[in-house]
């Protein structure tokens, strides 16, 4: 999966500074790795959100800093403001393209299910997506599930079912269901709460952690 390159300025603002620098289109971020000193940095905002909806927390960026050679990178914590919607601050992880690394891989769902088709039977989804272990450059967009094997009521895929390539690993519990299809009900009572309160939301893509970071 090719690298998407993003481009990013050396940040000095830290602490309360912050919020002018967001003020100002830009958002603050970090990025560290193994043996690295956790380095600040500021990124325009409607570029930041580009590039992290195609690659989310499991595709590679090309990080430029000013004028140094790019580093290869996977955006770790991504801090969302729950109201807004925009983003607060984001953790770049520096990988070694010889070292594996892990990532939350979403699952696409292709195909028909018989047993919903023509059994009216009702498919419920599971996982949404799935830890790997690999090397940088096997990371994929993501995994597609063929629901087409679906052919009778309560039939099931879990994640053991999923097909990877043999350079990538999956470390979700084997036994978590990814899809299913129940009977059909007469009546349905489906309540979905939102979210109260203006926290944060923090997307994580992994089990790095920075040897030096900050807010």
């Amino acid at each position: 999966m090719e690298a998407l390159e993003l481009k990013a300025e050396a940040r000095q603002t830290t602490g309360k500074g912050l919020g002018q620098l967001r003020r100002q289109g830009l958002v603050p971020a970090v990025v560290y790795g193994k043996g690295v000193e956790a380095d600040p940095i500021q990124i325009e905002a409607k570029v930041l959100r580009k590039v992290l909806a195609q690659a989310g927390t499991h595709q590679l960026i090309a990080l430029q800093i000013g004028s140094k050679k790019p580093r290869m990178t996977l955006a770790r914590d991504i801090q969302i403001d729950a109201i807004k919607r925009s983003v607060l601050h984001v953790d770049f992880y520096a990988v070694n393209m010889r070292e594996k690394v892990t990532a939350q891989v979403p699952l696409v769902f292709v195909g028909v299910s018989p047993a919903v088709k023509d059994l009216n039977g009702i498919l419920v989804h599971g996982l949404s997506e799935v830890e790997i272990e690999c090397l940088p450059a096997d990371l994929i967009s993501a995994i597609e599930v063929n629901i087409e094997g679906l052919t009778e009521l309560d039939s099931m895929l879990t994640v053991a079912d999923l097909v990877v390539p043999n350079s990538i690993a999956i470390l979700s519990d084997p036994e978590s269901m990814v899809a299913k299809v129940e009977p059909p009900r007469l009546e349905e009572a489906l309540e979905e709460e939102a979210p109260v309160g203006a926290e944060p939301e923090v997307l994580t893509g992994a089990k790095e952690k920075k040897e030096e970071g900050e807010e």
